[in-house]
Protein backbone atom coordinates (compact mmCIF):
# COMPACT_ATOMS: atom_id res chain seq x y z
CA UNK A 1 0.00 0.00 0.00
CA UNK A 2 1.34 3.38 -0.94
CA UNK A 3 0.56 5.87 1.78
CA UNK A 4 1.27 9.42 2.76
CA UNK A 5 1.91 9.89 6.49
CA UNK A 6 0.51 12.86 8.35
CA UNK A 7 0.69 13.89 11.97
CA UNK A 8 -1.73 16.25 13.65
CA UNK A 9 -0.51 17.71 16.96
CA UNK A 10 -2.71 18.99 19.77
CA UNK A 11 -1.58 20.96 22.81
CA UNK A 12 -3.24 20.24 26.15
CA UNK A 13 -2.66 22.87 28.87
CA UNK A 14 -2.20 20.24 31.61
CA UNK A 15 0.74 18.20 32.93
CA UNK A 16 1.35 14.82 31.32
CA UNK A 17 -0.43 12.52 33.79
CA UNK A 18 -3.54 14.71 33.95
CA UNK A 19 -3.67 15.04 30.17
CA UNK A 20 -3.24 11.28 29.76
CA UNK A 21 -6.18 10.66 32.12
CA UNK A 22 -8.29 13.24 30.26
CA UNK A 23 -7.42 11.61 26.92
CA UNK A 24 -8.40 8.17 28.19
CA UNK A 25 -11.69 9.61 29.45
CA UNK A 26 -12.67 11.28 26.16
CA UNK A 27 -11.66 8.20 24.16
CA UNK A 28 -13.80 6.00 26.41
CA UNK A 29 -16.73 8.42 26.12
CA UNK A 30 -16.41 8.20 22.32
CA UNK A 31 -16.42 4.39 22.52
CA UNK A 32 -12.85 4.22 21.17
CA UNK A 33 -11.09 1.36 22.96
CA UNK A 34 -7.41 1.68 23.87
CA UNK A 35 -6.21 -1.84 23.13
CA UNK A 36 -2.58 -1.33 24.03
CA UNK A 37 -0.03 1.11 25.34
CA UNK A 38 3.71 1.47 25.01
CA UNK A 39 5.63 3.53 27.58
CA UNK A 40 8.55 4.60 25.40
CA UNK A 41 10.31 6.75 28.00
CA UNK A 42 10.37 3.90 30.54
CA UNK A 43 11.54 1.45 27.90
CA UNK A 44 14.38 3.71 26.79
CA UNK A 45 15.31 4.61 30.38
CA UNK A 46 15.64 0.91 31.24
CA UNK A 47 17.53 0.07 28.04
CA UNK A 48 19.84 3.06 27.77
CA UNK A 49 19.92 4.26 31.39
CA UNK A 50 18.98 7.81 30.41
CA UNK A 51 16.17 10.02 31.64
CA UNK A 52 13.54 11.19 29.21
CA UNK A 53 10.32 13.15 29.45
CA UNK A 54 7.21 10.96 29.55
CA UNK A 55 6.15 9.52 26.20
CA UNK A 56 3.35 7.00 25.61
CA UNK A 57 1.90 5.46 22.49
CA UNK A 58 -1.77 4.47 22.75
CA UNK A 59 -3.19 1.98 20.28
CA UNK A 60 -6.80 2.74 19.32
CA UNK A 61 -8.73 -0.16 17.86
CA UNK A 62 -11.67 -0.09 15.56
CA UNK A 63 -14.69 0.07 17.89
CA UNK A 64 -17.52 -2.49 17.85
CA UNK A 65 -19.61 -0.48 15.35
CA UNK A 66 -16.83 -1.04 12.81
CA UNK A 67 -16.69 -4.78 13.36
CA UNK A 68 -20.41 -5.06 12.67
CA UNK A 69 -19.57 -3.99 9.11
CA UNK A 70 -16.65 -6.37 8.57
CA UNK A 71 -18.54 -8.12 5.81
CA UNK A 72 -18.29 -4.93 3.74
CA UNK A 73 -14.83 -3.86 4.99
CA UNK A 74 -12.70 -6.84 6.13
CA UNK A 75 -9.45 -4.93 5.42
CA UNK A 76 -9.95 -2.56 8.35
CA UNK A 77 -8.41 -5.12 10.70
CA UNK A 78 -5.12 -4.84 8.80
CA UNK A 79 -5.06 -1.03 9.14
CA UNK A 80 -5.80 -0.78 12.86
CA UNK A 81 -5.01 -0.06 15.60
CA UNK A 82 -4.31 3.59 14.97
CA UNK A 83 -1.59 5.31 17.03
CA UNK A 84 -1.91 8.31 19.33
CA UNK A 85 1.36 9.56 20.86
CA UNK A 86 1.25 11.51 24.13
CA UNK A 87 4.36 13.42 25.20
CA UNK A 88 5.26 15.86 27.95
CA UNK A 89 6.27 19.37 26.95
CA UNK A 90 7.12 21.28 30.10
CA UNK A 91 3.94 21.97 32.07
CA UNK A 92 1.83 21.07 29.04
CA UNK A 93 1.26 17.93 27.01
CA UNK A 94 1.31 17.23 23.29
CA UNK A 95 -0.93 14.68 21.65
CA UNK A 96 0.19 13.54 18.22
CA UNK A 97 -2.35 11.70 16.11
CA UNK A 98 -0.59 9.63 13.48
CA UNK A 99 -2.64 9.10 10.35
CA UNK A 100 -1.96 7.04 7.27
CA UNK A 101 -3.92 8.12 4.26
CA UNK A 102 -3.66 5.79 1.24
CA UNK A 103 -3.22 7.51 -2.09
CA UNK A 104 -5.21 6.91 -5.26
CA UNK A 105 -2.68 4.26 -6.27
CA UNK A 106 -3.26 2.06 -3.22
CA UNK A 107 -5.27 -1.16 -3.46
CA UNK A 108 -7.41 -0.38 -0.38
CA UNK A 109 -11.08 -0.58 -1.26
CA UNK A 110 -13.63 2.17 -0.66
CA UNK A 111 -15.57 0.59 2.27
CA UNK A 112 -12.31 0.09 4.19
CA UNK A 113 -11.25 3.70 3.59
CA UNK A 114 -14.66 5.00 4.70
CA UNK A 115 -14.36 2.99 7.92
CA UNK A 116 -10.80 4.24 8.54
CA UNK A 117 -11.84 7.85 7.89
CA UNK A 118 -14.78 7.49 10.32
CA UNK A 119 -12.41 6.10 12.94
CA UNK A 120 -9.88 8.91 12.37
CA UNK A 121 -12.64 11.51 12.56
CA UNK A 122 -13.91 10.10 15.86
CA UNK A 123 -10.41 10.14 17.36
CA UNK A 124 -9.92 13.74 16.18
CA UNK A 125 -13.25 14.82 17.68
CA UNK A 126 -12.38 13.16 21.01
CA UNK A 127 -8.91 14.75 21.20
CA UNK A 128 -10.30 18.18 20.31
CA UNK A 129 -12.47 18.04 23.43
CA UNK A 130 -9.33 18.42 25.58
CA UNK A 131 -6.69 19.96 23.32
CA UNK A 132 -6.17 22.64 20.73
CA UNK A 133 -4.61 21.89 17.38
CA UNK A 134 -1.03 23.18 17.40
CA UNK A 135 1.40 24.39 14.78
CA UNK A 136 4.81 23.38 16.01
CA UNK A 137 7.95 24.99 14.70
Amino acid sequence: MIAESATTTYLVPEPFEQALLALRRVLAQANLPVTGELDMSRRLRESLLIGLTPLRVLFIAAPPWTFSRLAEAPGIVALTPLHVVVSARGSQTEIHFLRTVPTDLSPVDEPVMRAIHRLQDRITQAVERIGMRATLV
